[in-house]
């Protein structure tokens, strides 16, 4: 699931997940995308922070409140730098920030760190984590 208010964005990330077959779940806001979540459960939420009429983070917190929601993982995506006392405030809750603009290879590689490996794959390491690189202030 992609959760963004920015409906450009969404056309953008739909296109690049299905270029490395996966099939995104689009939704233009925080709120809609939590009545969805009532009805799909999806395998990642990939998440802006500036949206309105709720922000990321505050998404996140209504998220995380429903136990049966806040085991889905959640990548921040997102043009807003995440300060390290962000991050760290947050921590548990996402699996990585990634920072627009994106590359097709970026997100491959965020998802591929984040998401189950096939069986195919010979590994069975599914609890890969993609760490962001926090700048200081």
């Amino acid at each position: 699931m992609v959760v963004d208010d920015d409906l450009p964005t969404l056309e953008v990330m739909e296109l690049l997940l299905k270029k490395i077959n996966r099939e995104p779940l689009l939704v233009h806001n925080g709120w809609d995308a939590l009545r969805l979540l009532k009805k799909e459960k999806p395998a990642l939420i990939i998440l802006d922070v500036m949206m309105s009429p709720i922000d990321g983070w505050q998404f996140l917190e209504e998220l995380k409140r429903n136990e049966e929601l806040k085991d889905i993982p959640v990548l921040l995506f997102t043009a807003k730098h995440v300060w390290p006392e962000e991050y760290s405030r947050y921590a548990n809750d996402i699996v990585g920030v990634l920072e627009k603009p994106i590359s097709l290879a970026e997100l491959k590689t965020a998802l591929e760190r984040v998401l189950p490996r096939d069986a195919s794959s010979g590994t069975d390491d599914d609890n890969a984590r993609y760490t962001p690189q926090i700048r200081s202030k």
